[in-house]
C-alpha cells in the first residue's frame, strides 16, 4: 500500500508541469515521504512485543511412525522385538531455537507406543571459535554413523542387528559434554571428544558416579568428483562396566568402530537418482568380546522410489555364551515428499533359535519445521 502511494506521488510529479508546483506543495510532498519512511521502519523489524527477535522462537516439528508387522515365529513371546501386530512405533516432537547469538538449544521428546514419554535429546551447543564447537546435555553420541540417527531417519525400519545387540534399542544415548574441532585440512576433517556419564546398561553402567566414559571420533569427507563423495570415520569409547573386577580382568569396556560411506548423485538429476553404500564395523572388548558389522545399499531409481538391501551380522566369538546371528533385509520405499514415506521391508533372521521371517510396513510422516538430516 505504501509503495503504491509513492508511485502515485511520483507519477503526479512527472505529469505535472514544474511551474504548477508551489513551494508549499513541495514541502507537503517531502513531509508525506518522511512519514511513510517512518512507518516502514517498525514493519521491517522481526521483534515481538517483548522486544525479542522472532528468530529466537523455537522451530517445532512432529514426527510419527506407525508400524504393522508379521513374524512367522515367536508371536506369543513378549521378549521378541518383532511380533505380528500393529502399533504406534514412535511419536517424536522436536523444539530447536537460537537461545542468543552464542548458543543454540535442541530438545527432542519421544513417545514410545502411546504412553511412555522420554527425553531423547536435550542439549545446548555453541561456537567457541570458527573451527571449535561444544555441546552439553543429553544426546546421541557419534559412535559410527547409525548411532547418530533418530528412528524416523533410519535407512531401514529397524536397527542393524549389531547396533541393537551392542548398544540396545536406545543406542549410545548419554548425558555429557563434548567438543568438536574442525581440522585445517583441504577436505572436511573433524575430531570429536566427549565425556559421558557412562549409563548405557549393556556396555558401561559402572558402580560409581565418577565412572565416566570417554569417546573420541575422527571423521573425514572427501569430494571425489562433482557427483561422488567418500566419508571415512573411526570411533573409540573407554569406560567402566558393571561387572565385578577380578585380579585378572578389570571391569573396563573398550569399544572400537569404523565406518565407510560412498554417495553418488548425478549432476542435474539429484532429485531422481541417488546411490549410497554404507558399511560399519564395531567391537566391544571386555570380559566378553562382542563384534559385528553391517553393510547396506540404497538406490533411488525414480523421483519417489527407493529400493534397498542390507546385511547385518553379530557374534560373541569365544566362551560358553558364544552367539552367531545375522540378518538379511530388503526394502521398497515410496517417498512422495520429504515429509512422508511408506516403506515395506522383509527380514530373514538367522540365529541359534528358530530362524525368523519378518515383514514390516511403516508409515513415516513429519509436520511443522523440517530440520536437515545428517549427511
Amino acid at each position: 500500500m505504501k509503495s503504491i502511494t509513492l508511485y502515485i506521488l511520483l507519477i503526479s510529479f512527472l505529469f505535472n508541469p514544474v511551474g504548477a508546483w508551489s513551494a508549499s506543495q513541495y514541502e507537503e510532498l517531502e513531509e508525506r515521504i518522511r512519514l511513510l519512511e517512518k512507518e516502514q521502519i517498525p514493519s521491517q523489524s522481526s521483534s515481538t512485543a517483548t522486544g525479542i527477535s522472532r528468530s529466537f522462537n523455537p522451530a517445532i516439528s512432529l514426527n510419527g511412525l506407525f508400524l504393522g508387522t508379521y513374524n512367522d515365529e515367536g508371536n506369543y513371546d513378549s521378549t521378541k522385538g518383532v511380533r505380528t501386530g500393529i502399533k504406534v512405533q514412535e511419536v517424536e516432537m522436536r523444539l530447536a531455537a537460537n537461545i542468543d547469538h552464542w548458543l543454540r538449544g535442541d530438545i527432542t521428546l519421544a513417545i514410545e507406543g502411546t504412553s511412555t514419554i522420554e527425553v531423547e535429546e536435550a542439549f545446548v551447543e555453541g561456537l567457541v571459535f570458527s573451527n571449535l564447537s561444544f555441546k552439553v546435555g543429553k544426546f546421541l553420541s557419534p559412535f559410527g554413523k547409525h548411532n547418530q540417527l533418530h528412528s524416523h531417519a533410519f535407512p531401514f525400519i529397524d536397527l542393524p542387528v549389531v547396533n541393537e545387540e551392542i548398544f540396545g534399542e536406545e543406542g549410545l544415548n548419554e548425558i555429557g559434554f563434548g567438543v568438536s574441532y574442525l581440522l585445517p585440512t583441504e577436505w572436511f576433517s573433524e575430531f570429536t571428544f566427549q565425556l559421558l556419564k557412562g549409563s548405557n546398561t549393556t556396555q558401561f553402567n559402572g558402580p560409581a558416579g565418577s565412572d565416566f566414559a570417554y569417546l573420541m571420533r575422527q571423521n573425514n569427507l572427501w569430494e571425489l568428483n562433482d557427483e561422488t563423495t567418500m566419508e571415512l570415520g573411526s570411533s573409540y569409547v573407554h569406560g567402566k562396566n558393571s561387572q565385578p573386577p577380578t585380579s585378572v580382568i578389570k571391569n573396563k569396556t573398550n569399544l572400537v568402530g569404523g565406518d565407510l560411506t560412498f554417495k553418488w548423485q548425478p549432476a542435474g538429476r539429484e532429485a531422481y537418482k541417488t546411490l549410497i553404500w554404507q558399511t560399519e564395523f564395531m567391537g566391544s572388548f571386555r570380559k566378553q568380546t562382542q563384534e559385528g558389522w553391517y553393510t547396506l545399499l540404497q538406490n533411488q531409481f525414480a523421483k519417489q522410489w527407493w529400493v534397498q538391501g542390507r546385511y547385518s551380522g553379530y557374534t560373541i566369538p569365544h566362551g560358553p555364551n558364544r552367539i552367531d546371528k545375522n540378518q538379511w533385509s530388503a526394502l521398497l520405499a515410496w517417498v512422495p515428499s520429504e515429509f512422508s514415506s511408506i516403506r515395506l521391508q522383509y527380514n530373514h533372521l538367522n540365529q541359534a533359535a528358530a530362524d525368523e521371517n519378518q515383514v514390516l510396513l511403516q508409515l513415516n510422516f513429519s509436520m511443522g519445521s523440517h530440520p536437515a538430516h545428517k549427511y
